[in-house]
């Protein structure tokens, strides 16, 4: 399990380990406070305010028109049509705006505006006459240039209802910021570069009903800080989401599959779905019907308290790895060619899970981890490296795993992966929610489990190979 200590080294070498998140409130009444008031989610649901004596600053406009100084009294504007916008039109509008003020973005004819969202104060940036599809972005970065860069210390940014395009990102992140409050609904963001769709540290993040698609080699979604995320679609050729916790988080309904782009390359052998880092031991973080199709390392998680309920993880080759952690797998459902749930350090409790198609063990406990396992179900893979060991050969003949070939597709489902260019995220939903999805996921004929992860087709085969361990 040496590849797994490679990974790590190679996951903080990508900047997933960062600095160290600041340590959460000591005070225990600070931390009770914290979780006893409902103020978690105010920027998408401002009804909420109401208990919690917060409100989303506005300030009132003055009646008259304001002064830019060198520009005179301009006229006061907080709509831009993309469909005739000059370039850096948006940002020029934007740069006027008062504080918490809505911008409103209009395409009704396809039209994008090509610009770099400089915010420096509280804004909503939203669409009107428009809806987002993989061709009509409505907000097009330069090449080499952010999408929106949000300025250190801005109170909060929100995102409704907006298609945001890097095609040529270079170095340069799509969605940028630090030490702000940063709210997505019904965004979806599409990035190729050597960055990340978003890139945002040490800040405040509410994600819902949105999507983001990637061809890089770095993670798609990179957060840092406190995030509550529902309904999110991740698409990624590499490494799908990377967060690394500082305050109390909570997901729910979080799809990451793989494209297509770098299938059978060494690429795909450090690929990971979703990783979790940085979690303190007084955070906690719980995480309700997460997916990953198609990585290498489907869920890994390191440091903290974490609570999976419902993981879905399909062709991967480790489902869950965990690292120096106290984690809780419970009611999954996990499919992988080598090891199901595997604790390099730490303590995992795994309950209720079917784990079908693994090589080598369902639960695997390393040298200073503990496993506490109760009803779970593990259907082997038949045969496997016994059919490699002894021959007719001059010598042992080692049975090595599939990346060590990495020109190979691993799988033949591999083959069938949709690519970056005609990918949409409405895709995601559909491959995770397919026959071989159902089946691993409802759990009740655990014969399709073994067959969609590569094992016995009928029962008469489990009898053979032997059936549930």
């Amino acid at each position: 399990m040496k590849r797994l200590a490679l990974f790590a080294a190679a996951l903080v070498a990508l900047g997933l380990g960062g600095a160290a998140p600041q340590v959460a409130l000591a005070s225990p009444d600070a931390r009770i406070d914290q979780q006893i008031r409902p103020c978690f989610g105010l920027l998408l649901e401002p009804n909420l305010s109401k208990g919690c004596g917060a409100r989303r600053p506005v300030k009132r406009k003055p009646p008259r028109r304001p002064y830019h100084p060198g520009g005179g009294y301009a006229p006061y504007r907080t709509v831009v049509d993309c469909d005739v916008a000059y370039p850096g039109e948006v940002n020029d509008v934007l740069s006027r705006l008062y504080d918490g003020d809505t911008l409103t973005l209009v395409s009704r004819n396809g039209g994008a505006c090509v610009d770099t969202l400089n915010v420096t104060r509280s804004v909503v940036i939203t669409a009107r006459d428009y809806s987002p599809s993989r061709t009509r972005p409505i907000l097009l970065a330069p090449a080499d240039q952010p999408c929106v860069r949000i300025a250190p210390g801005v109170a909060f940014v929100v995102l409704e209802n907006l298609g945001l395009e890097s095609s040529r990102g270079g170095t340069a992140s799509c969605v940028v910021g630090r030490a702000t409050e940063l709210a997505l609904k019904g965004v979806v963001v599409r990035y190729d570069g050597e960055g990340s769709a978003v890139d945002v540290a040490d800040s405040r993040v509410e994600m819902i009903q949105t999507a983001f698609v990637g061809r890089t080699r770095a993670p798609v979604v990179k957060l840092s800080g406190s995030l509550q995320a529902q309904d999110v679609d991740v698409a990624a050729t590499a490494i799908g989401m990377a967060v690394e916790t500082g305050r109390d988080s909570r997901l729910r309904d979080i799809r990451v599959v793989r494209l297509g782009d770098w299938s059978g390359s060494s690429r795909t052998r450090n690929s990971a779905g979703f990783v979790l880092t940085g979690v303190n031991r007084d955070q906690l973080v719980q995480i309700d019907g997460l997916s990953t199709d198609g990585f290498s390392r489907g869920i890994y998680v390191s440091g903290g308290e974490t609570t999976l309920q419902r993981p879905v993880v399909r062709d991967s080759d480790w489902a869950v790895v965990l690292e120096g952690a106290d984690l809780r797998v419970l009611d999954g459902r996990l499919e992988a060619a080598d090891v199901g749930i595997y604790a390099a350090s730490g303590v995992v409790y795994a309950s209720d899970n079917a784990i079908a198609g693994v090589m080598r063990a369902g639960l695997f406990a390393d040298s200073g981890a503990q496993i506490r396992a109760r009803d779970n179900r593990v259907f082997a893979r038949p045969g496997g490296c016994e059919a490699l060991v002894t021959g007719y050969f001059d010598g042992a003949l080692t049975c090595r795993p599939w990346f060590e070939a990495p020109e190979l597709f691993r799988t033949p489902r591999d083959r069938a992966r949709v690519d970056y260019d005609s990918y949409w995220p409405t895709g995601a939903v559909a491959v995770l929610s397919g026959p071989p999805a159902s089946a691993l996921a409802g759990g009740a004929d655990p014969y399709d489990a073994s067959a969609a992860a590569g094992g016995p087709v009928g029962p008469s085969s489990i009898g053979q190979q032997g059936g549930p361990r």
